[in-house]
């Protein structure tokens, strides 16, 4: 992670940066609780590695969630290699890079989708945003804070890995879905996921998508692997959403075409991303927009776990 906004450099006898942070919100608590607010249900879309159909699915989520009469937004969190524009059929020319620069506004950012949801862009062949500056990311906590409070569902489509943005976007998120694949690499990199969320946060819990498999059930049997695997050395709970079969309708899906559950809402694959989509509502309480204490929304989430990263 880059640097603070003042370049890292604590003053001498100072508490720096991020313990100044700390400090002022030890004594905010003191003055007492800010108000509740409205706020999106946050879904992070993470996977160990890339290539797994991550984004893939954090698309056609957003539009069966959509599709649904749910206020839906997306976004692209892989700073400097960001795709979702291109698998919803938008060509943005204003993006996450001008909005960490202050050179726009979120309203000027988001950008409509001929299938429902709202994106909000990220960069794409930017290397400098592959590792956002402290200052950079603590203004993307406020407008994840912004847009959270306009919609009922924020997808957030993780870059792949354990990036310390990555992990603290997960860490921020009400609900984290991992996707893998039924080989060993792919379960591998899983587990490094899992490990680094629960070295950082006890109590938390995985929804878990295996894609890509080639026969019914193997994407259950590489639950279980994964499942067994996490309880015995980390702890973190796991719950499985279901499995995508490797289909050759969307291997010859071409990108700037609408997702496949927009386009062909009844072919096998759209069908069974419906169910994985009604499962995750179901464990989310029906992802509906709800009430939160200033101090446990999202915007405050990334800002805390900041300080611990």
């Amino acid at each position: 992670m880059g640097g603070a906004a003042d370049g890292g450099k604590a003053k001498p006898g100072g508490l720096g940066p991020r313990g100044r942070g700390l400090f002022s919100r030890l004594f905010d608590g003191l003055r007492g609780a800010a108000p509740a607010r409205r706020e999106a249900a946050t879904i992070a879309i993470a996977s160990g590695k890339g290539g797994t159909g991550k984004s893939f699915l954090a698309s056609s989520l957003a539009v069966l969630l959509h599709q649904k009469g749910l206020r839906t937004a997306i976004v692209d969190c892989d700073f400097g290699m960001a795709c979702d524009h291109l698998l919803l059929g938008v060509k943005p020319t204003v993006t996450l890079q001008h909005l960490l620069a202050g050179q726009a506004t979120l309203d000027q950012t988001l950008i409509a989708t001929p299938v429902g949801p709202r994106l909000l862009p990220g960069a794409s062949g930017v290397r400098r945003l592959a590792t956002p500056s402290d200052k950079e990311l603590l203004v993307f906590a406020r407008e994840l804070g912004a847009l959270s409070a306009r919609e009922d569902v924020l997808l957030l489509d993780c870059g792949a890995g354990i990036g310390s943005a990555t992990v603290l976007t997960m860490l921020a998120a009400d609900h984290v879905v991992l996707v893998t694949q039924p080989e060993i690499a792919a379960l591998v990199d899983a587990y490094a996921m899992v490990k680094s969320l629960a070295h950082l946060r006890k109590d938390a819990e995985c929804l878990v998508v295996v894609n890509r498999v080639l026969q019914p059930g193997r994407g259950e049997l590489a639950f279980q692997r994964l499942t067994e695997v996490a309880r015995q050395h980390v702890g973190v709970k796991l719950h499985y959403l279901g499995e995508l079969p490797d289909d050759v309708s969307v291997m010859q899906h071409r990108l700037g075409q609408l997702p496949l559950v927009a386009t062909d809402p009844q072919a096998p694959m759209s069908r069974t991303l419906a169910t994985v989509a009604e499962r995750l509502r179901q464990h989310g309480g029906g992802l509906v927009a709800r009430d939160v204490a200033a101090e446990a929304g999202v915007e405050a989430r990334f800002r805390q776990h900041r300080l611990f990263l």
